[in-house]
């Protein structure tokens, strides 16, 4: 039989590792999956054509997204096993309808699992906006991330005018988005 005294250590170390737990949880949905919650800066290139690259989408197509030149675009760097990023999907899918025509999403996730599994759970999601695979050549446009999710908001110039690094609320991006619209 354990004694008090034994009885209320293990409540203390069990009650810190819980602690502990939901603190690393909290982190991690609020700011993103990966290495930083630093803000980052928006990245500015001397032709700030940002929409210079193409991909490949989850069925293997391949997209030049230069054909949004002219929108707002919101690119979302992403993956399957990433809460923050799962949590924002709804967001992304709801703004996508509601600005039709005017402003692009597209995803593009690091397929750790490969084209498959992100084919699967777009479907699933019922996401509705184009879908690829993160690739060298949308590294050379935006880098590699630290951290996940990752959204590049670029107005109708082709320019990065505000990189986001992990979950936001689907208003911020709807005020950037109105912003960027009226500019």
């Amino acid at each position: 039989m354990m004694s008090n005294t034994n009885s209320h250590k293990v409540l203390q170390i069990t009650m810190k590792t819980l602690f502990s737990l939901m603190l690393a949880t909290f982190v991690l949905a609020s700011v993103g999956c990966g290495q930083s919650g630093a803000k980052q800066e928006a990245v500015k290139v001397a032709d700030a054509k940002k929409l210079n690259f193409t991909y490949q989408t989850t069925e293997g197509q391949t997209v030049d997204a230069r054909q949004y030149y002219g929108k707002v675009v919101i690119v979302d760097i992403w993956d399957t096993w990433c809460g923050p990023c799962r949590k924002g999907i709804p967001h992304f899918i709801e703004l996508y309808e509601q600005y039709n025509g005017q402003v692009e999403i597209v995803g593009l996730a690091f397929g750790r699992y490969g084209a498959p599994k992100v084919k699967e759970f777009a479907d699933q999601m019922k996401i509705n906006y184009p879908n690829g695979l993160f690739s060298d050549e949308a590294a050379t446009q935006f880098g590699r991330p630290r951290s996940i999710p990752t959204c590049f908001i670029i107005d109708k110039k082709g320019e990065v005018v505000e990189t986001v690094v992990g979950y936001r609320p689907k208003e911020y991006f709807q005020e950037k988005i109105q912003a960027l619209l009226k500019s």
